[in-house]
């Protein structure tokens, strides 16, 4: 993995999100004040000149969407090819084809790229990418520093070193908003956007880094998977880098730390056959594989049960069901599945819940309102 900052990419992603910020806000004054405070909006005297310069392109409901979603989002990932002869015509294609600009509307856009190209030049914004440089150069070390430690750890969870078949570039944004996209531009090239506004935990961004480190380069994807395959082998990423190794960092729950997209039901439903498989060889290690199986299972019940009843969180993690989980079967479940792999792993069956779950007739049952009155 490698780390830089592009000026191009950090003025269209600042454009994305004070746009975005503008049409989430536009019937909200208490909350437009909150991004202004946060210099998401208004984030640069250069940005403000900018968009009322060019009141037709930020008044043209193609480029910029009622839903907030805009042209300098959908560029972030073209802004690396900016010293590209064919990065002009790019642009152009990606109005005309995305988002539906006509070919008489295509020359008049010239004035408005060339002023978007020469942005980045601007003091103020000269001032912002020197900031966006010392907070790349921070990240950066953060992960050589640490990077040899975590894929050792990888490693040894999978057991085996997976073949090294791409490389991730990671573009570093200005941190005034929360960036972390990822694009995929070969099968051999990832393009990471990253940057985490008011982020304090060095563990979660090591964790965050990890999962771009090890997916695209080292597990991709199969063509030959369906869609929930490859739902459920994300889910299996999500729980081999974010989740496990933040957990190894800091001993705290998986819980603790909220994946980028999670998608709540997938994880919930991976959950206990991921336990059984990073417990497996707990036996080698001179551990008990359903004894750790139940501590990590009780370690994530506690944290959930400490969330607020009506809190984002809870909501969110509510699909796991401690209470139906059974350690037993879940550390049988692998004791012939030791060498498994993760795409191995992606067939198994997760809708069967019979083979993680207790019988319901051994399932303790929770007291009633009116046992819980007396």
């Amino acid at each position: 993995m490698n780390f830089a900052v592009n000026g191009n990419a950090v003025v269209c992603n600042m454009l994305d999100g004070e746009i975005r910020a503008r049409m989430a806000s536009r019937n909200n004054p208490a909350k437009k004040q909150y991004y202004k405070d946060l210099h998401v909006i208004d984030s640069s005297p250069a940005i403000t000149r900018f968009m009322v310069a060019h009141p037709k392109v930020f008044g043209n409901k193609k480029l910029i969407r009622p839903d907030g979603s805009n042209f300098f989002g959908g560029i972030v990932p073209l802004a690396s090819l900016d010293d590209t002869k064919d990065h002009r015509e790019m642009l152009k294609t990606r109005m005309k084809y995305e988002y539906g600009l006509t070919d008489a509307e295509l020359p008049a856009m010239d004035r408005f790229l060339d002023d978007l190209y020469s942005l980045g030049s601007t003091p103020e914004i000269q001032d912002i990418v020197s900031e966006t440089e010392e907070y790349k150069d921070s990240i950066e070390k953060m992960w050589k520093q640490n990077e040899a430690m975590i894929m050792r750890y990888i490693h040894g969870v999978l057991g085996y070193v997976p073949e090294k078949v791409g490389k991730v570039s990671t573009y570093v944004m200005y941190p005034t908003i929360d960036t972390h996209r990822s694009y995929q531009l070969s099968e051999s090239k990832t393009f990471l956007f990253f940057g985490k506004k008011e982020e304090s935990d060095p563990n979660k961004i090591l964790s965050y880094l990890t999962h771009q480190a090890v997916h695209q380069p080292m597990l991709p994807y199969k063509n030959s998977m369906t869609k929930k395959e490859k739902e459920e082998f994300h889910a299996f990423i999500k729980f081999l880098t974010d989740k496990d190794v933040y957990n190894q960092l800091t001993g705290r729950s998986y819980l603790d730390i909220v994946t980028q997209n999670e998608n709540a039901e997938v994880m919930g439903r991976v959950y206990p056959f991921w336990l059984g498989y990073r417990y497996r060889n707990a036996d080698r290690q001179g551990l008990n594989a359903e004894e750790e199986v139940a501590k990590a299972i009780q370690r994530d019940k506690t944290y959930f049960e400490s969330l607020p009843e009506t809190s984002r969180k809870r909501k969110l993690y509510s699909t796991y069901e401690f209470d139906k989980l059974d350690p037993k079967k879940i550390a049988v479940l692998f004791r012939e599945r030791r060498g498994i792999t993760p795409y191995e792993f992606a067939k198994l069956d997760f809708d069967n819940r019979s083979l993680v779950e207790q019988d319901s007739s051994k399932r303790k049952k929770k007291p009633n309102s009116e046992e819980r009155t007396m």
